[in-house]
């Protein structure tokens, strides 16, 4: 029992092993550059044991992407309010701030799915990755949303999630990206203007 224990623990690492070294080259270099031969290298796991766990680049790719995206995910959720006694624009400051938070601290994932999402089309073994996570994406926000608005009654706090998630999910896309150019934007004030302006939408939602 204790040698079985002690082979699935290092597997385990093996496995954490090579997807951390995936994520970092795949989001360094790209999915299409980053070889089985470099991430053999880098998490100084071998292929035999890479093709176990995985079977291929591909599984490799599908495998970095969900323990990314679940991570993620579970750093934005927020918990139902008593009795919805949240004030909704805080309520949605709160999933922006969240989900800025989140880049920052999973920079790797985020720099890989961006990339992803602009080349999706030229990789089809990313296409249904990609998918995915947008999709987990807009379910994350829409679900906060519904919470946040929830004084606003059941069925329209679903009809407010569901026409300004998409636009929380693209601003929060810009942000990242803006946030590593050359002259990035004040994060904070934009925050706050975009939290007003997507509430005055949300107002309008009826």
């Amino acid at each position: 029992m204790a040698g079985r224990n002690r082979t699935e623990i290092r597997g385990e690492q093996s496995r954490d092993d090579v997807l951390r070294a995936a994520e970092e080259l795949m989001s360094r270099r790209g999915y299409r550059a980053t070889s089985m031969a470099e991430l053999i290298r880098e998490s100084g796991v071998p292929s035999s044991s890479i093709y176990w766990h995985f079977n291929s680049k591909a599984g490799v790719l599908a495998a970095v992407m969900e323990r990314g995206a679940e991570a993620f995910f579970a750093s934005i959720s927020v918990d139902a309010p008593d009795n919805g006694a949240v004030d909704p624009r805080e309520a949605l400051e709160r999933v922006l701030r969240r989900s800025i938070g989140a880049a920052v601290d999973n920079p790797g994932f985020l720099t890989l799915y961006l990339d992803f999402l602009l080349h999706a089309e030229d990789e089809p073994a990313v296409a249904d990755q990609v998918a995915g996570v947008r999709r987990m994406a807009l379910e994350t926000v829409r679900t906060n949303l519904r919470l946040g608005y929830a004084s606003y009654g059941e069925e329209r706090a679903a009809r407010v999630a569901d026409r300004i998630a998409p636009l929380a999910v693209a601003f929060f896309d810009g942000m990242f990206v803006a946030a590593k150019s050359v002259d990035p934007p004040d994060v904070e004030q934009a925050l706050v203007d975009v939290a007003r302006s997507l509430h005055f939408v949300a107002e309008a939602t009826h």
